[in-house]
């Protein structure tokens, strides 16, 4: 007997790879999405697809009334920089959409539920990489929405729910939207080489970030939902290695077979809420589950490339 998932943000990049992985692994999906990022070419043509604003309270409605297994919670504003724009926003699709859903799978007896959080929530970091155990302090009202969300588990922890906070760290890969400008460090530089454009750099290029490949972030996704330790615990999802913003833009041009020393850069004031540098510290999630990247930066992005020109 199959067992069923309900997916939101199933539109999207992180979502999509999710929800094909599911159902390769004999899962039957639902995805919500609302496609304000996400597209609906992305969802698998074996999923069945709710359009529905996890903003909005009225979504419960639609939902299916038993036999859902685990909610992998993935929907979400999910741009630091986006979120300045409007944080009313920001904050529901952040945290009442943790809210409602977490009410509505006490409310019937959903096993398990699995929510993507964000290396956001830590803030300025003096000190990387960070652990778990760091007293998160937020610097844009994504962060805090995801820290929100994070407290709202825990209290619902206490009425029944069996969650799984993952942290996930810069995460990129193939199916990452080129056209979004505004979100996803990878795909932003990418989609100027692809194009012949001047790369425009908003902040430092000595900042730093953690790059983890798709794949590795699914295999954590789905590495959760049956081991017992997972229960109750929140997880960094990183490789652990920090790589410099000239060092990743580099890399992408030479993946493109261009000299990345006549490329057109242009360096101009950073965003609200952009942490300088953070990498991660995942040592929590190898040593309780046996969890570790398999891709390392160079072969994830030179698939990615790969992907890009096609």
């Amino acid at each position: 007997m199959s067992r069923k998932a309900i997916v939101t943000g199933g539109a999207g990049f992180i979502g999509s790879h999710l929800s094909r992985r599911l159902i390769e692994n004999g899962w039957e999906v639902i995805v919500i999405d609302n496609l304000s990022t996400g597209f609906k070419e992305n969802i698998p043509k074996e999923a069945e697809f709710l359009e529905l604003d996890l903003s909005r309270d009225n979504f419960l409605r639609n939902l299916p009334e038993n036999g859902v297994d685990t909610v992998f919670h993935l929907a979400a504003q999910s741009s630091g920089e986006i979120s300045f724009d409007d944080p009313a926003y920001d904050l529901k699709t952040n945290g009442l959409s943790t809210v409602l859903l977490s009410k509505w799978c006490i409310e019937r007896k959903v096993r398990r539920f699995i929510y993507t959080s964000s290396m956001s929530i830590y803030g300025s970091v003096n000190n990387p990489p960070v652990l778990e155990t760091f007293f998160p302090k937020p610097i844009s009202f994504y962060g805090i929405g995801k820290f929100t969300s994070e407290h709202y588990l825990r209290v619902y922890g206490s009425k029944g729910l069996d969650y799984t906070i993952l942290r996930l760290f810069n995460v990129y890969g193939p199916g990452q939207s080129l056209e979004n400008l505004r979100q996803g460090m990878v795909s932003i530089f990418m989609s100027f080489v692809l194009n012949d454009k001047e790369i425009l750099v908003k902040g430092s290029k000595d900042r730093f970030r953690d790059f983890v490949y798709i794949n590795d972030v699914i295999d954590a996704l789905l590495l959760v939902v049956d081991n017992p330790k997972a229960s109750g615990n929140v997880y960094n999802v990183g490789t652990g290695k920090k790589t410099h913003i000239h060092e990743l833009i580099k890399s992408i041009i030479k993946a493109f077979g261009k000299n990345p020393d006549k490329y057109p850069i242009t360096y101009t004031a950073g965003t609200p809420g952009d942490q300088f540098g953070i990498y991660s510290d995942s040592s929590k999630i190898r040593n309780e589950l046996g969890w570790a990247p398999k891709f390392d930066f160079k072969e994830g992005l030179q698939r990615m490339v790969d992907w890009a020109k096609k």
